[in-house]
């Protein structure tokens, strides 16, 4: 019973103390989302490229794809997937320069904002695309990977505060790096796991659903 207590004891700070860092970040990350994606869209827009041809069958492909994958099987994809992308934010803050670990954050953005571009050139519908395809998971999706990115600056900038005092005479003040890898760690088991299985549940079943039954 006292393990039981102390996992649930952790997980309930935990979640409180994922829930303030959104609340405290939730704007300044969307805000980057928006700017990257808007930029690779309009890049994509720029260079226009060929690819209606290409890409005719995207809509048959959504729905094509129903049948070849279960539900169940097209959760766990998604999940193994976009788990491994918050264990590489993760990793990349270990990497002692600032701010790597946005990068999947940014390519995430990115791809998102050519993906526009790429269903408006082959004509599909776009609410329909990005309401039933996108929408039901991207949200929770992309807030857990800003979570894990939040959790990945302190654990970056501890590492690179402690190298760059070696260099310095007045030392700059910081945390222990032992805490932000607990809190980690802790975040990524009771909070980041289960919210990224949510986000591929929804969308190996709601939006699989939706794209094939609209």
């Amino acid at each position: 019973m006292a393990i039981v207590d102390s996992i649930k004891t952790t997980s309930i700070q935990t979640w409180k103390h994922a829930w303030l860092h959104i609340k405290r970040s939730f704007w300044k990350y969307w805000f980057l989302y928006f700017i990257v994606f808007v930029m690779a869209y309009l890049i994509t827009l720029f260079i226009n490229p060929n690819l209606k041809e290409l890409l005719s069958g995207l809509d048959e492909n959504f729905k094509e794809d129903a049948p070849g994958k279960g539900y169940w099987e097209t959760t766990l994809f998604l999940f193994k997937n976009n788990w491994l992308v918050c264990l590489q934010i993760l990793i990349l803050a270990i990497i002692p320069i600032r701010h790597l670990y946005i990068l999947p954050l940014i390519t995430t953005s990115a791809m998102i904002g050519m993906t526009l571009y790429l269903v408006q050139q082959v004509d599909l519908n776009v609410l329909h695309t990005f309401g039933f395809g996108f929408l039901p998971h991207a949200i929770l999706e992309l807030t857990i990977f800003m979570l894990a990115a939040i959790y990945g600056n302190a654990l970056n900038k501890s590492i690179v505060t402690r190298l760059t005092n070696t260099f310095r005479k007045n030392k700059k003040g910081t945390s222990p790096f032992r805490l932000h890898f607990k809190e980690a760690f802790s975040a990524f088991i009771f909070v980041i796991t289960p919210c990224i299985f949510i986000a591929a549940f929804i969308e190996g079943f709601v939006s699989k659903f939706s794209l094939t039954a609209f």
